[in-house]
Parts: C-alpha cells; sequence; structure tokens
C-alpha cells in the first residue's frame, strides 16, 4: 500500500513553515491586554469567543492560584 503522505516532498530544499516566526515561550498576557480583548469580543457581538476566552484566562488563573498553594515535601 502507498501512502501519498508518507512520500518525500517532491522539492528537498523546502522552506520550513516556521522560519522567520518567533518560537520559544511569549511573555503573559498583562491584565490591561486581557480588558482589551474582553472588550473587542463584547463590541463585536462575538459572545462564543468571549466565553472561551474567558475560560481559557480563569484556568490559567485557577492553575497558577492552584501552583502557589502546592509546596513539595520537604526532604529530611
Amino acid at each position: 500500500m502507498h501512502n501519498a503522505s508518507l512520500q518525500k516532498p517532491e522539492d528537498p530544499r523546502q522552506t520550513p513553515w516556521n522560519k522567520g516566526k518567533l518560537i520559544g515561550s511569549k511573555p503573559p498576557l498583562r491584565t490591561k491586554d486581557v480588558w482589551s480583548i474582553r472588550t473587542k469580543l463584547q463590541v463585536e457581538k462575538r459572545t462564543r469567543d468571549l466565553a472561551m476566552f474567558n475560560l481559557a484566562i480563569d484556568t490559567l488563573v485557577g492553575a497558577r492560584t492552584a501552583a502557589r498553594r502546592y509546596r513539595a515535601p520537604s526532604r529530611p
């Protein structure tokens, strides 16, 4: 069986999809940025996107709070 996705590309000198793009961790959103995104989504009446954005932010905040509460057991 031959699968087209397993074949080598025609041009071996293809440029990578992420060439020239910033890679690695990005700086966190500031409070001002979060509120500007929320406001824009509300003005454009994009309710679903606003709900998904709020869920993502709440999840991140919850994870940070839980990480702060957790303390690794001390070793003797």
